[in-house]
């Protein structure tokens, strides 16, 4: 086309009556087509905040999402624990391991008649109570103490509290972590008027336990843990050769209160932890009060307890 006849079409379309209306009829309809590539996006976007408070916050507070791009060290306490860091958040992972934190101190001299050598005797076989009662793998894994509790005068304890004295778990619902037990508390001692040795006992131990069915794991190769606190408050006197049990109090938390009573604890993982905390029945104790060192149980065995944390 010569450029002159180019330019004279152009001078034509632009005096055509019909132009304006066919130039707002185009704007008209691309003002439609922006509004709908607007609204797919508001749609997109809303998609994706659905779902990502799905993924966060509507899923149960215990179940982790991106754990593994976490350090372990500032998950939520409401997480499961891991065989990486079974006492975190806890102020027993600065606790001793096991017997080492049963410390008894050698006598330094005789008391009321009692020889040095007769007083560690007598706290040597409160100690070998504590451990063979606590903190042994046999014991732990189910068996019974029998030798440990052959201490113990029969006459100074009913049933109830000799079972109560020992801490078993059921070895196909859990087994101890190789972090094992941590253990904290003193061992006391004085003569009564009547010449014999009563020794005050408080001790507190914390269990990192697995589950004993594969299959549940916080990522994929991790397994969860799950820590059972036990308190035992108790006196025992001398006598006669044998260990007479006076005062006594026990206290276990993050175990199924609801569990039936056959002589094993039974660890609250983080899905029952999560559930126990949300129902109104059992006492709750905090976790600052559950390592009061100071703080006086209840007299009895058997105290279960809802902690906010172990």
């Amino acid at each position: 086309m010569e450029p002159r006849d180019y330019v004279a079409r152009l001078r034509a379309q632009a005096g055509d009556p019909g132009r304006e209306e066919a130039l707002r009829r185009d704007r008209a309809v691309r003002r439609r087509r922006i509004a709908l590539a607007a609204g797919a996006g508001v749609l997109l976007l809303g998609g994706f905040g659905y779902w990502l408070s799905d993924v966060t916050g509507e899923r149960p507070p215990y179940e982790p999402f991106g754990a593994q791009t976490l350090h372990e060290e500032v998950w939520p306490l409401e997480w499961p624990y891991t065989p990486d860091m079974p006492f975190r958040n806890s102020p027993a992972s600065g606790w001793a391991e096991g017997a080492d934190g049963i410390y008894v101190a050698e006598p330094n001299g005789s008391y009321g008649g009692l020889t040095a050598k007769d007083i560690a005797a007598v706290l040597d076989d409160v100690k070998t109570l504590l451990v063979e009662t606590n903190l042994s793998e046999r014991t732990l894994a189910g068996a019974e103490p029998t030798a440990a509790l052959a201490l113990l005068d029969p006459r100074g304890a009913d049933e109830a509290v000799r079972k109560d004295l020992v801490t078993r778990f059921d070895p196909e619902e859990a087994y101890l972590d190789e972090r094992g037990v941590r253990t904290r508390g003193a061992m006391t001692y004085e003569v009564s008027a009547a010449g014999e040795l009563v020794v005050h006992v408080d001790y507190s131990f914390v269990y990192a336990l697995v589950r004993a069915e594969a299959g549940h794991e916080v990522v994929p190769g991790v397994p969860e843990v799950a820590r059972i606190a036990v308190r035992r408050q108790f006196t025992v006197t001398s006598r006669g050769g044998r260990l007479v049990l006076g005062a006594y109090a026990s206290e276990v938390a993050n175990h199924d209160c609801s569990a039936p009573k056959d002589g094993h604890l039974h660890p609250l993982f983080a899905e029952g932890r999560w559930k126990a905390g949300q129902s109104a029945k059992g006492p709750r104790v905090t976790q600052a009060d559950l390592y009061d060192e100071k703080r006086v149980l209840p007299s009895g065995p058997g105290h279960c307890v809802i902690p906010t944390g172990t």
